[in-house]
């Protein structure tokens, strides 16, 4: 994690060994992980619109307030896509793409972080997983739920659900489906249904997905 030097990339300041627990410490990011902010912001909107101002103007004004533009958005993902293919060229795979593992700054800028699952891997061979271990089924490609295996290829259908996180204000990937239902492969058509119904983020995912 030292090694990183990438503006969408968390920044290690230091690793505290002297005492228990060890720590290692990172830049601060004011707006804490991404799916929190997007939640926060998605509830206040929701408060503005239900109590805002008599005034129809106003009301409107303080429902934009609390939320962001499309624009805004694209550009969150836009900084994540190129912290992952800094990453990517490192020959680091993730493995744990998500938006829970977004950090956000006062800026908005979105840094990727939580390396716990990261693996170096010489000329982007396949990375298998030991029998047992745990992945995040929800976020996790096909052919890695099947064989246990991780690509930088994988890591791309990852960002592909965070992108649905983001248009959907930090929404659960598939819903309610459970992790059997999401690891047959059946969600694709549910996500793109419900995606992006309050931002227009629909074309954006079928774009992606596409």
């Amino acid at each position: 994690m030292g090694q990183f030097d990438h503006p969408n990339v968390i920044h290690l300041e230091g690793v505290v060994t002297k005492s228990s627990p060890v720590m290692i410490i990172t830049e601060f990011m004011e707006n804490g992980s991404l799916d929190s902010f997007l939640r926060v912001r998605n509830m206040q909107e929701n408060i503005w619109f239900r109590h805002g101002s008599v005034a129809s103007g106003d009301t409107v004004r303080q429902q934009n307030d609390g939320q962001f533009t499309v624009i805004q958005l694209v550009g969150m993902l836009r900084g994540i896509a190129a912290g992952m293919k800094y990453l990517a060229d490192m020959n680091y795979v993730h493995r744990d793409l998500a938006a829970r593992n977004i950090l956000v700054n006062s800026n908005l800028v979105c840094k990727v972080s939580d390396f716990g699952l990261s693996r170096f891997l010489n000329c982007d061979i396949i990375f298998s997983v030991l029998q047992g271990g745990k992945i995040p089924i929800r976020w996790t490609a096909p052919e890695a739920i099947q064989y246990r295996k991780f690509t930088s290829a994988s890591d791309v259908w990852s960002y592909g659900i965070v992108m649905w996180e983001v248009m959907s204000y930090g929404e659960r990937p598939y819903w309610d489906m459970t992790n059997q239902d999401v690891s047959g492969c059946r969600g694709t058509s549910e996500m793109r249904r419900h995606s992006g119904a309050r931002t227009g983020g629909g074309e954006i995912w079928d774009e992606a997905i596409n």
